[in-house]
């Protein structure tokens, strides 16, 4: 406004300068100097820059209530996510090894020696592979589960360890026509989950296996991941270090060489399979293993503590899983481990002999070296 004013003047002669530098006078007023006006508009301009302040306070405002809202939900659902999870993960019926004393129904184990106090902070998730469009176009039913696995995560300490089951172990799977349960028989633990309709009964079959598997740990929750979710998620961290443990056709990944795992190649790096050899479902579980601890370690290293970015990995996981794990529930439990400053999971898979069966290759399990993992997972030893 002054320079536009200044340059008026500058245009104006020096008469036409003087006369406009009074306004014209009233009946009973004197003359008033052009600054009064200028302080006026000062003043008005003043009191537009004080009231766009004042809005800009209110939306910042606005802005912190709504990021401290969202805040406040997440203390809410981590909460809700606890009271679920202690309900669910109580433990029912458990059994033990038969050289083992048990107590207060299965909480207090004496074995080789030593006592052990059931863990009562561990919560148990079922985490399978399968490929849903190859299942799609099968004519076996629902397919099988191609890699399982089981989180077991104490909530107090955020201490997680990833207990690998081979697929072809031989355990007590449930038989069913339909939903009718017609028997239990020992076999491939893959195949429980052909039993269910490839979605929440194959999960809920194949866990109960599970469940057998490690003497009745309770096994409340499960997440049946497509491979198709791989890779998505692999670059949502923006890829994933190994040192390869073995060289996968057609993809530029080599046995022993250090690579950086992107899109497809990640897929296929914990999906590919040389059915040809006998312990080919081994070596790929021990892949799938190294690429989950690798995954782990990174996503965990990315958090810096927000319970919000492993929230968004779930979130895509969802786009790709059939699970019964709610966003609290999995809230609760990135956050212990966050809580915690966990930056890796500890990994065992159960020991076994893979043998060649009529058709398809059997492992039978070291019952005594599982029983002693399921103590050392979901015991504490006291003496």
């Amino acid at each position: 406004m002054n320079n536009k004013r200044s340059n008026d003047f500058g245009r104006m002669g020096h008469a036409e300068a003087f006369d406009a530098s009074f306004e014209k006078p009233a009946d009973d007023f004197p003359l008033r100097p052009t600054n009064e006006v200028l302080i006026r508009k000062k003043k008005r301009t003043h009191n537009k820059l004080k009231q766009r302040l004042k809005i800009a306070v209110i939306v910042v405002g606005a802005i912190a209530l709504i990021a401290g809202g969202a805040a406040w939900a997440v203390v809410g659902s981590i909460k809700a996510g606890e009271a679920a999870m202690k309900q669910a993960s109580e433990p029912t019926q458990i059994e033990t090894a038969e050289d083992a004393v048990s107590y207060d129904e299965g909480r207090t184990i004496e074995h080789n020696g030593h006592t052990y106090a059931y863990n009562e902070n561990i919560v148990s998730v079922v985490v399978m592979g399968y490929d849903k469009s190859l299942h799609a176009n099968s004519t076996a039913g629902s397919g099988q589960a191609d890699a399982v696995m089981v989180l077991a995560l104490d909530t107090q300490t955020g201490k997680a360890t990833v207990i690998g089951i081979p697929r072809d172990s031989m355990v007590d799977v449930g038989e069913f026509v339909s939903d009718a349960f017609i028997g239990q028989e020992k076999m491939q633990l893959c195949l429980a989950f052909s039993y269910g309709d490839g979605a929440h009964t194959s999960c809920e079959y194949t866990t109960t296996a599970v469940s057998r598997a490690l003497y009745n740990m309770p096994m409340s929750y499960y997440m049946a991941l497509d491979y198709d979710g791989i890779a998505p998620l692999n670059d949502a961290i923006g890829g994933v270090s190994v040192n390869a443990l073995e060289t996968i056709p057609n993809t530029g990944i080599v046995a022993g060489q250090d690579i950086v795992l992107y899109g497809d190649n990640a897929a296929r790096y914990v999906q590919y399979r040389d059915t040809s050899v006998l312990t080919s479902s081994l070596d790929r579980q021990a892949r799938q293993v190294q690429y989950l601890q690798a995954f782990s370690s990174k996503a965990l290293a990315s958090a810096k503590g927000n319970v919000t970015s492993l929230i968004d990995l779930f979130n895509v996981a969802n786009q790709y899983s059939v699970t019964n794990l709610g966003v609290n529930e999995f809230s609760y439990l990135a956050s212990s481990v966050l809580t915690n400053g966990i930056t890796s999971l500890e990994v065992v898979t159960l020991p076994g002999e893979p043998v060649q069966g009529a058709q398809f290759v059997e492992v039978y399990l070291d019952e005594e070296a599982v029983y002693q993992i399921v103590l050392d997972v979901y015991y504490t030893q006291v003496d």
